[in-house]
């Protein structure tokens, strides 16, 4: 895959200064998280919001939280360099 290389040097970046990582409602140790790539619903539901701002490619992840009544998730988003895909740090289910 294209992105991979630039993802790996991200997630261990990510691994190594970080105890813990966010997705949606949960804190999970940051060794079992991965990136994935995000899920068209989960995009357009990120580019609907009227404050998103897309993440600059290849600028580093970016913490997104999404905030409605009482509930709120956290993400950690990034946009790959090499193709513009944007990718979700998420429990990696191999763990």
């Amino acid at each position: 895959m294209i992105d991979d290389d630039e993802l790996k040097t991200i997630t261990r970046t990510l691994h190594s200064g970080h105890d813990m990582l966010p997705f949606i409602t949960g804190l999970h140790p940051a060794s079992t998280m991965q990136f994935r790539r995000l899920p068209s619903e989960m995009q357009a539901l990120l580019e609907s919001s009227p404050d998103y701002q897309a993440p600059d490619p290849g600028r580093g992840p970016v913490w997104l939280q999404i905030a409605s009544g009482g509930d709120a998730a956290e993400l950690v988003v990034y946009r790959a360099r090499g193709s513009g895909t944007l990718y979700v740090m998420a429990p990696d289910p191999g763990r």
